[in-house]
């Protein structure tokens, strides 16, 4: 299979899930708990992430660019990228969870079950959307409910191994019961836990709309573009240069990003989240047609935070898009998002 191909069925096995959370009414039902979080809460406009969980503070030395940082040295955030787990998404549901029930400046006590309760008006299980395709030959999964614990009980996991969370209840026959969010910095260690606790407006932080978690784009978004969305929320609201372009050594030694992550600014655009526009002499494969500077500026792509990209609900977006994909191969904006100057 060449790699148009493999591209186009890695799209079309993405939408099949999308719509089968869709037509299931998962998706609608996981929006309406965000939404019912943030009411019954302290309503955040934004959820605010510490800069040095998406951001190394010094560059680290990187071998090749375009491999970014070995997962080890990589900030918080893009160390949880993986093709598989939802131990990234379900990580910012749980900073979202935070600012809904503590005030900046406090700790958060998480008493939300991972199952529905009786006691308990949410349930993580009702605030994350996650599907399971199937594999031919494979084990098939007992239910979609059965799956969903098991993926939120193996991001746990995953969290308290890059110790992000604390386990209070490890060794008892409910071991994930009421875990402990750690700061999202990652300097915490198992003999030093430092716990989690909301950033105050002035802590040099990111801020991450709303929307994001109550219009659905945590559920639907990929690893890679969840973590690459949020570089460019810092490129735009921390600006290094005068124009929001992130430079290749800038991409792999801070963020710790490979070229992978940085080209889903095709769909980050096509999504209507940000707008790009391309370097001159820099072809779609990242290479250049003359290395150098265009008129003293450096060959990168600028991308802009699009003023209402973000309020949209993310399934009326995404799946068009992916639709589109699979039928053309390539990603492009919907007519309805395009403005008069858009792409």
């Amino acid at each position: 299979m060449n790699r148009s191909a493999a591209a186009t069925a890695k799209v079309q096995a993405r939408l099949d899930a999308l719509t089968t959370l869709r037509t299931s009414g998962a998706l609608a039902a996981v929006a309406a708990s965000g939404e019912e979080l943030a009411a019954r809460g302290r309503t955040p406009a934004a959820v605010r992430l510490r800069r040095t969980y998406l951001r190394h503070d010094t560059p680290r030395f990187v071998d090749r660019e375009r491999n970014g940082l070995p997962r080890a040295d990589q900030p918080p955030a893009a160390r949880l990228i993986a093709p598989r787990g939802i131990a990234g998404r379900f990580h910012l549901v749980l900073l979202f969870a935070a600012h809904c029930q503590a005030a900046p400046g406090h700790q958060w006590a998480n008493h939300i079950p991972i199952e529905p309760d009786s006691t308990q008006p949410f349930s993580w299980m009702a605030l994350i959307g996650a599907h399971a395709r199937h594999t031919p030959g494979g084990r098939r999964i007992a239910s979609p409910r059965v799956n969903k614990a098991r993926q939120i009980t193996e991001a746990i996991k995953k969290l308290h191994e890059h110790q992000l969370l604390e386990l209070p209840n490890a060794g008892t026959s409910r071991p994930f019961r009421d875990f402990r969010l750690l700061s999202e910095s990652g300097d915490s260690t198992a003999a030093a836990p430092i716990p989690y606790k909301v950033p105050r407006p002035a802590l040099p932080g990111v801020n991450v709309p709303i929307e994001f978690f109550t219009r659905g784009w945590v559920n639907l978004l990929t690893p890679s573009e969840i973590v690459a969305y949020l570089m460019w929320l810092d490129v735009n609201q921390n600006p290094v240069h005068d124009e929001p372009y992130v430079t290749g050594a800038e991409r792999a030694g801070h963020f710790g990003l490979g070229r992978d992550a940085y080209e889903t600014h095709r769909q980050l655009e096509a999504f209507g989240l940000i707008d790009v526009e391309a370097a001159i002499g820099r072809y779609d494969d990242g290479k250049y047609a003359d290395y150098g500077t265009e008129a003293g500026r450096p060959i990168c792509h600028r991308a802009t935070l699009t003023p209402d990209g973000i309020t949209r609900e993310a399934v009326t977006v995404i799946e068009p898009v992916l639709r589109a994909f699979a039928a053309h191969g390539a990603w492009a904006r919907p007519l309805n998002l395009r403005t008069a100057g858009g792409s």
